[in-house]
């Protein structure tokens, strides 16, 4: 049962919490639960998505022009939504990047604004593949953590909840596993998409050319 309009009297939402102004049946107390859920799981994007609206659409190039989506903007357009939200600059360039980075297109309702957060750093294709993965896990009951999946990442593969316990490597001494990983988990992707399937003769010696490095290093061990 959702609430009516005119039930939402009997409430009011702030800042500060919940404040009750009458009683709410059992029904109407537990229907607040799913739509405090979605408030608080998608706030953020929401927020983004508002704002790089009002950027595209209503700020103003220094030529006076409409502006259009681009991947960044000047700090001073943001004055505004700071003015409206009342939230601080950084937080709201945050919220900007991600909505800007992540499509709604590649977002997965199942997964946390931070599980995004990480992702927006990489190429659509790659982004897919990763919160796919991830929702592929939770939907198995086996949720990855932000942590984990930052880390996981870094290393090209998905690591498993021992893996993340330990402490991460030295950062200043080389180490070929995050390039190994890499590389197998961009060769698992090709599979996925059917590029051996697909791929032409020319296609395959030229991926042939581009891998004879790794034999050589291979060879020479």
């Amino acid at each position: 049962m959702s609430i009516a309009l005119s039930d939402t009297r009997k409430f009011t939402i702030s800042r500060t919490g919940l404040e009750v102004h009458d009683h709410l049946s059992f029904e109407e107390w537990s229907s607040l639960a799913p739509l405090l859920n979605e408030a608080a799981r998608g706030v953020a994007f929401v927020i983004g998505d508002w704002l790089l609206y009002g950027l595209d659409r209503f700020a103003q190039s220094e030529k006076g022009d409409p502006r259009h989506a681009t991947s960044r903007v000047r700090s001073e357009d943001y004055e505004a939504a700071i003015h409206l939200t009342g939230l601080d600059r950084a937080t709201l360039q945050t919220y900007a990047h991600v909505s800007r980075k992540v499509s709604s297109s590649l977002r997965n309702k199942d997964l946390s604004w931070e599980h995004h957060k990480i992702v927006a750093k990489l190429p659509p294709v790659d982004q897919q593949y990763w919160l796919k993965l991830a929702a592929h896990q939770l939907a198995d009951g086996q949720p990855v953590s932000t942590r984990r999946l930052r880390r996981s990442i870094s290393s090209g593969r998905l690591l498993d909840t021992e893996e993340v316990s330990l402490p991460e490597n030295d950062k200043g001494i080389e180490n070929h596993i995050p390039f190994v990983n890499r590389l197998v988990a961009w060769w698992s992707r090709m599979r996925e998409k059917g590029w051996t399937n697909e791929a032409t003769s020319e296609q395959r010696a030229a991926l042939k050319r581009d891998l004879e490095p790794i034999v050589r290093i291979y060879n020479e061990l």
